[in-house]
């Protein structure tokens, strides 16, 4: 490495402290102001201090969900032990898909994946890291559809009879896109209802799945959900198991956000019947706070892997050496960043009793949040809190009904423009409410007394704007 270069990796990582000590949420800046004050254009060459100057920018720009005032997403929060790993994932640049090219993180993504498999209760199970949570769904899909139909890896869709797919209304929307990757299409993907709290009816779905086969259809696939992504529902795993058992579907359990409850033997029966799935998603980087993306995909029977994912014309990457593990002859990608190290190491620090801990820790801060929202005379919970979602209208003294629902989506953006915080808003039932996730490691009591003070503060000062 170049000394001006060394330089430049040192003044970077020095920035990078600076930003992390400062957990200020700012307004999002509109489109016009950023490109007026950081030349995005590319095409002529700059120098180091160009650099510096576009790091500085960037972060000054980019949301901070390290904040403990970022309510938004799913995720939030700063993992040292996860920042490592993906500063030795880039610097290394291996690849996933041979073990000589990865041949210690291989090691590391099979530990990971039996580890989360044994919670799922999949005695010989296994996996894959995947890109994200919507990417594990796809792979189930694919999985369940080989299964059902193993000739359309040959000969297509077209000699098949029409696939169904089988996922709640509340489920993510990744099912929907899943089965127009694969081709089954948006119209034969049935939604099943829900109950009061966003839990997948499982009477409906039978009624579905039976019209379905008197349509002459094949129903192959269920997706049930594990941590909704509005409400943080659960859905029956055990009930669905037996319909999916009787018709012989595929179960799948979309864990990408409730799958890390596993970990706390307080709250791990939330999950009651994963073990009797036939796959299941999990994201580490939602509540286990993990950096993007760190995604484990597992099945109870792992040979499907393989078996969807062999093609011919690999042997000049795969060349059948017996002491070695190739993970990309289970993967649907060839090349594959090292997304296991950074959990890993994290896992190796904290250990199973720190992690639960950790989700332990996440679920008192939900339980308090819940509290002061019942105790508040303005604030209403929309959906009972069974997860770390917590979903609320704002309704001051002398608000008309018909105004609540634009109310508190004016609460949210206000509290955005003051820099109080960032909250994500979404409908129930044709109510508008504020989603507060009380996902980040490092979030107290302290924090939430002002997240709701805050709260309080924009009412009133909406109300005085005579809103």
């Amino acid at each position: 490495m170049k000394i001006e270069e060394e330089i430049l990796l040192k003044d970077v990582h020095a920035k990078i402290l600076s930003y992390l000590d400062n957990p200020q949420i700012k307004p999002i800046e509109t489109v016009g102001n950023i490109r007026k004050d950081l030349n995005i254009t590319l095409g002529s060459s700059s120098d180091f201090d160009h650099i510096r100057t576009s790091v500085d920018k960037y972060l000054q720009y980019s949301t901070k969900t390290s904040s403990s005032n970022f309510f938004n997403q799913l995720y939030g929060g700063f993992s040292i032990t996860g920042h490592i790993g993906e500063m030795l994932s880039s610097i290394t640049n291996n690849s996933m898909y041979t073990y000589e090219m990865s041949p210690v993180s291989t090691l590391m993504e099979i530990e990971l994946v039996k580890k989360m498999s044994s919670f799922v209760g999949y005695e010989n199970g296994g996996g894959i890291f995947v890109p994200g949570g919507s990417n594990g769904n796809l792979l189930a899909m694919l999985a369940a559809r080989q299964r059902k139909a193993p000739e359309t890896m040959k000969k297509g869709l077209f000699k098949t009879a029409e696939l169904t797919v089988f996922v709640s209304k509340d489920s993510h929307y990744s099912m929907v896109k899943s089965a127009v990757q694969l081709g089954i299409g948006t119209d034969n993907v049935m939604k099943v209802d829900t109950d009061d709290e966003g839990k997948m009816l499982v009477s409906d779905l039978e009624r579905l799945i039976r019209e379905s086969i008197e349509k002459n259809q094949k129903p192959f696939f269920v997706g049930a959900t594990s941590g909704s992504t509005v409400r943080g529902s659960f859905d029956s795993l055990n009930e669905i198991n037996k319909i999916c058992k009787k018709y012989d579907l595929w179960l799948h359990v979309d864990g990408s956000w409730g799958g890390s409850a596993l970990l706390s033997r307080n709250h791990r029966n939330l999950l009651e019947g994963a073990e009797k799935s036939d796959s299941f998603s999990w994201c580490a980087h939602k509540a286990m706070s993990q950096p993007l993306i760190c995604t484990v995909a597992l099945f109870k029977s792992p040979s499907i892997l393989r078996e969807i994912n062999s093609i011919e014309g690999t042997n000049y990457l795969f060349h059948d050496k017996t002491d070695e593990i190739n993970m990309g002859e289970y993967s649907l990608q060839c090349g594959r960043r090292v997304d296991s190290l950074k959990l890993w190491l994290t896992w190796k620090y904290l250990g199973d009793i720190g992690f639960e801990k950790h989700i332990d820790h996440l679920f008192n801060m939900a339980k308090y949040a819940e509290e002061k929202i019942e105790s508040s005379e303005e604030l209403i919970l929309i959906s009972p809190v069974n997860y770390l979602n917590l979903c609320f209208q704002v309704k001051p003294n002398g608000l008309a009904p018909e105004q609540v629902d634009d109310f508190t989506i004016a609460i949210r953006h206000k509290l955005l423009e003051k820099g109080k915080a960032m909250v994500n808003y979404a409908k129930i039932d044709n109510k508008n409410c504020i989603r507060l996730v009380t996902v980040n490691p490092d979030l107290t009591t302290e924090h939430l007394d002002t997240f709701f003070e805050n709260v309080e503060a924009m009412s009133i000062l909406l109300l005085k704007e005579g809103y």
